[in-house]
């Protein structure tokens, strides 16, 4: 049961990291460095003779078939040793066609050659995958621990608060992405104004850039009562305070990491990091929310099989 919890545990770190190869792929230019799918160029490996690009692309897929793999393995660990917990053995099924459909997504992209849309809509399936992988997690651990789940008047707003934050970050996430891969991220040329002034023009890509800032500026305001709420918790509720001051360290990173990008025209370090924080923060939140949430079964489901063949 603990080899189910750990392995669960690396596919939510490597989901993270794929995510940042992901960017790497659209700061690189690199998403059509494998015109075809699933081959690359014709050939089970990238040639080596076209630059990096057929490489980096390669590589964002090589590591989604393993967490592909590793998602279905975590899924049959499930089924097999959390049964009794209905969250667990159906959240870790559920991600299984949602990898899945993911996949099919990233073909449809490939084939119509990165419509912005579609990559937006790619990184928040993405973010989702992330969230049920980490109420999986979240859901083993928990069943392999001892002790009490916190009682519901003691959490408080701590999970709507979490769910509520998630929802405000995915609509800046997908923003954020149509934004770059629509070319515009470089529309306001300075940080915070736009081009000098606190609201964009007329054009559309300013409405686009400046909308996905004012989202995540607006973002504070999710992010304050969570904070307020879990210092207040601190005492009855202990990883409460520890998780919501990750996500606004992160978010301040995110924030600093933001500004500089446009200071300094997007150099692909500052944008893949750009992308591989916003997904630790949206983890962080959805360990948050699943901590929050999650109610102890405490029977294991080798226990129940174990008394079922007993009889």
């Amino acid at each position: 049961m603990k080899t189910a919890a750990r392995v669960s545990l690396l596919t939510l770190v490597l989901t993270v990291i794929l995510i940042g190869i992901g960017a790497l792929v659209r700061a690189t230019g690199s998403g059509l460095g494998c015109p075809d799918w699933p081959l690359c160029h014709g050939g089970a490996v990238p040639p080596t003779d076209l630059g990096h690009e057929p490489v980096i692309e390669f590589l964002h897929r090589a590591v989604a078939a393993v967490v592909g793999l590793l998602i279905i393995a975590t899924a049959w660990l499930a089924w097999r040793h959390f049964r009794a917990s209905p969250v667990v053995a159906w959240g870790a099924v559920l991600a299984v066609p949602l990898v899945g459909l993911q996949g099919l997504l990233g073909a449809i992209v490939v084939w119509h050659e990165l419509p912005p849309e579609l990559v937006a809509t790619h990184l928040l399936l993405a973010m989702l995958i992330v969230s049920v992988e980490a109420m999986v997690t979240v859901g083993m651990f928990r069943e392999l621990g001892k002790g009490q789940d916190p009682e519901p008047e003691r959490i408080g707003p701590l999970g709507s608060l979490s769910v509520l934050a998630l929802a405000w970050l995915a609509l800046t996430f997908w923003i954020g992405a149509y934004m770059a891969e629509s070319g515009a991220s470089t529309a306001c040329s300075g940080w915070p104004l736009c081009n000098g002034a606190p609201f964009p023009g007329a054009d559309d890509q300013e409405v686009t850039h400046m909308v996905h800032r004012y989202l995540a500026g607006g973002f504070v305001f999710v992010l304050l009562p969570l904070l307020v709420s879990a210092w207040r918790r601190r005492h009855l509720v202990p990883w409460a305070l520890p998780v919501a001051l990750a996500a606004a360290a992160v978010f301040v990173a995110q924030v600093i990491v933001g500004a500089f990008n446009v200071w300094y025209t997007f150099p692909d370090p500052l944008t893949v990091s750009h992308t591989f924080i916003a997904a630790t923060i949206w983890a962080t939140l959805s360990v948050g929310a699943s901590l929050a949430t999650y109610r102890r079964v405490g029977v294991a489901a080798t226990v129940l099989e174990t008394a079922e063949a007993a009889r």
